[in-house]
């Protein structure tokens, strides 16, 4: 599985093209310029079966804004993890007005503008966000061309290639709770006798409980 970005170094002249919406934000430093480092979701792919949460396309990213004035910072912090819900840019007389909003409050500041390196090749994932080893620790790196030493060792790969095993048993769990509910269906409409109804029905748990039994521990368990 492969996904190209269009390009690894994005600015503030592609806005419109752009989207935070659920990027997980790892890192904060402000000195001059305000850096991030979060998790930049390229792409949100379909389930491959309707019901099915979606899979992801994701990259490490360094997003810098440059010269930062009128820093305000409102947030309410836990232990969650820092989520972006969206990033938006008011034309004031002199330069941008950006608000930063995530789940836990909002970050506004004055900026000319920002770049965002794509610091390594997106990963597919499961879930929105690249787990700390994965990706190799946290960085602010401006980079497009990080090294990561971990993403091909064998363990990681074994891991991904389990994932993916994983996820096609929870396919097939899915479609057999949608069989499950037509049989009861089917039942309640006096389309099945009793007899074949409770055969039927159990044959089906069976398979589920197995499924369940499989995915127990993972992150596909409560899908």
């Amino acid at each position: 599985m492969h996904y190209e970005p269009e390009k690894y170094l994005w600015t503030d002249a592609d806005f419109e093209q752009m989207g935070w919406h659920d990027n997980t934000i790892h890192q904060i430093n402000l000195a001059n310029d305000l850096e991030l480092d979060i998790d930049y979701i390229f792409k949100w792919n379909e389930p491959d079966v309707k019901g099915l949460p979606f899979t992801f396309w994701i990259s490490p990213a360094t997003l810098v804004f440059n010269d930062v004035k009128n820093l305000g910072f409102n947030f309410s912090f836990g232990f969650e993890d820092i989520e972006i819900e969206d990033i938006e840019r008011e034309q004031g007389d002199r330069t941008y007005h950006w608000t930063i909003i995530t789940r836990q409050g909002s970050i506004e500041f004055n900026a000319d503008g920002y770049q965002q390196f794509i610091c390594q090749p997106p990963f597919f994932k499961f879930g929105q966000v690249i787990l700390y080893q994965e990706r190799n620790g946290y960085s602010l790196e401006r980079t497009t061309s990080q090294l990561n030493p971990i993403r091909n060792r064998e363990d990681i790969v074994q891991k991904r290639e389990k994932e993916r095993e994983d996820y096609e048993t929870a396919k097939k769990r899915h479609l057999k709770r949608q069989e499950l509910a037509s049989l009861i269906e089917a039942r309640e409409n006096g389309k099945l006798d009793t007899k074949e109804f409770l055969l039927k029905k159990k044959e089906i748990k069976d398979q589920l409980y197995s499924y369940d039994f499989f995915l127990k521990g993972t992150i596909f368990e409560k899908w």
